[in-house]
């Protein structure tokens, strides 16, 4: 604007500023992770200086925080506005694709939160999962409250899982393909699968039983601290605090704090493909095969955790090569999939498939890291039966 004295142009600051600079940080930390971004990238995404992002937010820290935040803010309000479950679904349908990869923000990135934080959108992210439990209650009010939540926390993943794949549909086919999915899973019966009387806690995935050396020890802690708070931020110190084990001797094992990645995703992988194999070594009917594949992996997921942490958001810490290979991994794992679910569903579009593939996927994962859900005793069953649910869901023609 002018001014009268000086006559000098000042710039004027725009009112959403600090919208933006949220919004440009959020699209940064997604791409990138957290600790591959500095505050001169956010400002410079927003045509800014560093010194005028830090008179919205104290540091870096400060930043993250507000991301998450509204983030969970926007979950939050749609599960408010939504007078019964079915304007839930279908408004939440069209919102997860126009938030598509803010799941990752706060399933990922929110490790680097500070303690207090992140305990704080833990409560946060429950009592949306509780309001969401109570519109699933109005229509099916026989399901006790421990079912309640296993559904609300699934239909939150299946919104969720957009942000962890690219795969997409034309707008309208792809709302609908998430509706039913989240329909799938809210109308899921459960109890059909009897769970067997001696059927034990998912283990923790922690390898109790296999640390039997200094190495495996040592490799145990990496994956569970690489998994708890981002490879970046652990230290060879904190893992050699954590075996009991000091810094030096750790290089007798593993060269590098990257080696110790490379070790576990590998591990990881390795166990993936074995139950795999176990699965599909028997043969059977196309939906037989689809049944043994989904238990297969949901065994996975409960009993390791961790390493699955890893798989779903460390490789872009790996080495190139390996990085690279566990990526193709990743996705022949997926065409497996997609291949057995087509055999069931003979037709069925080869994009709607890996949606669908990674929904469930992605409810599994998120069960098996969420510990009230891990440890119930039935939890595999339930989740076996959510899971055939969706795979089996409707598929979305061409013309809707």
């Amino acid at each position: 604007m002018q001014t009268e004295v000086s006559g000098r142009t000042t710039a004027r600051r725009p009112p959403d500023r600090k919208a933006r600079i949220v919004a440009a940080a959020a699209d940064l930390f997604r791409e990138h992770g957290y600790h591959n971004v500095s505050v001169t990238d956010v400002a410079a995404a927003v045509g800014i200086t560093a010194p005028a992002l830090y008179r919205h937010f104290r540091g870096k820290p400060d930043l993250l925080l507000q991301v998450v935040q509204r983030t969970i803010a926007a979950v939050s309000q749609s599960v408010e506005e939504s007078a019964d479950l079915e304007s839930y679904l279908r408004s939440s349908a069209a919102q997860a694709l126009e938030r598509r990869g803010s799941a990752v923000l706060w399933q990922r990135e929110a490790r680097h939160l500070p303690t207090e934080s992140r305990e704080e959108l833990r409560h946060t992210l429950g009592d949306i999962a509780g309001r969401l439990g109570a519109l699933v209650h109005a229509e099916r009010p026989e399901l006790e409250d421990p079912d309640l939540q296993l559904l609300s926390w699934a239909v939150l993943s299946v919104y969720g899982s957009v942000s962890w794949h690219r795969t997409s549909l034309p707008r309208r086919r792809f709302e609908d393909l998430l509706y039913r999915l989240a329909r799938a899973t809210a109308d899921c019966p459960l109890g059909t699968r009897p769970t067997a009387p001696d059927k034990a806690v998912p283990p923790t995935g922690d390898y109790a039983g296999l640390a039997v050396s200094r190495r495996e020890e040592i490799l145990v802690e990496a994956i569970r601290l690489f998994d708890e708070r981002g490879f970046q931020s652990v230290s060879t110190d904190d893992i050699g605090e954590a075996a009991g084990a000091s810094g030096p001797s750790i290089y007798k094992h593993f060269p590098t704090k990257s080696d110790l990645l490379v070790a576990a995703v590998l591990r990881g992988g390795e166990q993936r493909r074995a139950g795999t194999a176990q699965a599909l070594a028997q043969a059977g009917t196309p939906s037989e095969s689809v049944d043994r594949l989904l238990r297969s992996y949901i065994e996975f997921a409960l009993d390791q955790s961790h390493l699955l942490g890893l798989l779903i958001g460390e490789l872009s810490q790996l080495p190139e090569k390996e990085r690279k290979a566990a990526r193709q991994a990743q996705r022949e794992y997926l065409a497996l999939w997609v291949h057995l679910l087509g055999d069931v569903r003979p037709g069925l579009d080869t994009a709607e498939a890996k949606i669908v593939v990674m929904a469930v996927l992605t409810v599994i994962d998120n069960a098996a890291r969420t510990a009230r859900l891990g440890r119930r005793p039935d939890v595999s069953d339930r989740l076996a039966e959510i899971g055939t649910a969706m795979l089996l869901a409707g598929s979305v023609g061409a013309a809707s």
